[in-house]
């Protein structure tokens, strides 16, 4: 069994680092593969936590408000991949409500993921796509809602645990308070 409290401990760091502030520094390539590596570690760790039933069944079904962008059909491809304006319809969003499984999952298994900043040069979202979505759609996530599914699992301890055996799965669905 995993000690939570250290891996929710890096997940406020990391929340903490998405905060918006009144100066950001300029842009630098080094700073935005931190913050992607960042969130992409985040989502593992939410993501882990989930799996171990370290976090309450309350944040497992939290629900995320993120956007879909539907692809125009074109192959994307390693060589592409990275020309989101040309591959997928940005204009038109589509909210989505999803759970943090979900989401960590585009994250884990992402084919393309850039993260982009407002006008006041804040972190304001992300576009990701895993592998198996991409030529379906690629999501914008805003990173408000990142930060808030991180800081409600780092703070997320539950206290009574519930064990019903799932006989079509063979195994214990869990709840947790």
């Amino acid at each position: 069994m995993i000690e939570s409290c250290y891996w929710k401990e890096e997940l406020k760091r990391i929340a903490w680092s998405l905060r918006r502030v009144p100066k950001p520094p300029r842009w630098s390539h080094r700073a935005e593969c931190i913050i992607e590596r960042d969130i992409m570690i985040g989502f593992f760790i939410v993501r882990r936590m989930v799996e171990l039933c370290l976090v309450s069944t309350a944040t497992r079904e939290h629900l995320l408000n993120v956007f879909s962008c539907q692809a125009h059909g074109k192959n994307v491809t390693q060589l592409n991949g990275h020309k989101i304006w040309e591959l997928y319809n940005l204009d038109q969003e589509i909210l989505e409500i999803k759970k943090p499984g979900y989401i960590a999952n585009q994250f884990i298994h992402a084919y393309t993921s850039i993260v982009v900043r407002d006008a006041s040069r804040n972190w304001s979202d992300v576009f990701v796509v895993s592998d198996y979505d991409r030529n379906d759609c690629i999501w914008r996530i805003p990173i408000a809602e990142i930060r808030r599914i991180f800081l409600i699992a780092a703070k997320d301890y539950p206290q009574e645990v519930k064990f019903l055996f799932n006989p079509k799965k063979g195994d214990y669905d869990i709840e947790t308070n």
